[in-house]
């Protein structure tokens, strides 16, 4: 049987040295696509006229998740624009029908905003504003028909869940003078309805978007791992 020599022990030593690098920056790699993956509730999407609105995410008491209180209503920046009488259809971004489901309809001005100025596409509405209760199923997706007067509306909807937990989901929607044209820009708020749901969240799934959370530190850990590769060949 042949032996070993000091040279070949020192490039075992190297290699397994290179392996156990590699082991812990992939491991390192796993944590931050999980912990980059943990956000909280997904958004619910409301539908007029053809075009949809990604909610904003108020108060909420989520499963695994702290209970982020924001005594507020959170909604998009940009209304959607329609006339009375329309239908909304909401979609709520689970399979399972919620154990309870509220909507209401809130006149707004801008005295009610905590703040003039949009933050991050998102506005903030005073809390305890009295609107209009509406009665609506306990099920994924419903229509809802609406007759407002014109004016803008906060639309509050809160959703609970009994193996998820509940939320409070915001959206935002400008009612015209009936003889008023009303044409939607695309906006962070709104988005053109697609077919097949295409920007409809699936299972639970938030709508992805390319800003994605840790995609820097899965670069950069991607990037360390060619390097050590590269140093163990070189040695």
């Amino acid at each position: 049987m042949n032996k070993l020599n000091d040279g070949d022990m020192l490039s075992i030593k190297i290699r397994w040295s290179n392996i156990k690098k590699v082991a812990g920056i992939a491991i390192l790699s796993l944590f931050l696509l999980v912990g980059s993956a943990s956000a909280g509730p997904p958004p619910a999407l409301l539908e007029i006229d053809g075009n949809e609105q990604i909610a904003g995410i108020g108060d909420s008491c989520w499963k695994g998740e702290e209970c982020a209180d924001t005594f507020s209503i959170i909604t998009p920046a940009e209304p959607l624009l329609t006339r009375s009488p329309f239908t909304a259809h909401l979609r709520l971004p689970l399979q399972e029908s919620p154990e309870e489901l509220g909507f209401s309809a809130i006149r707004v001005t801008d005295d009610d905003a905590l703040r003039n100025e949009a933050v991050n596409d998102f506005r903030a509405w005073r809390y305890g504003l009295q609107g209009m209760n509406i009665q609506v199923p306990l099920e994924r997706e419903s229509d809802i028909n609406l007759s407002l007067e014109p004016g803008l509306y906060v639309l509050k909807v809160f959703v609970k869940w009994e193996e998820k937990g509940d939320v409070s989901y915001g959206f935002l929607v400008q009612v015209n003078d009936p003889e008023a044209e009303v044409t939607n820009n695309v906006s962070s708020g709104g988005i053109p309805a697609e077919p097949d749901g295409i920007n409809a969240p699936i299972d639970g799934e938030p709508v992805q978007t390319p800003d994605m959370p840790g995609f820097g530190a899965v670069v950069a850990v991607m990037g360390l791992l060619v390097w050590v590769g590269l140093a163990g060949r070189r040695r």
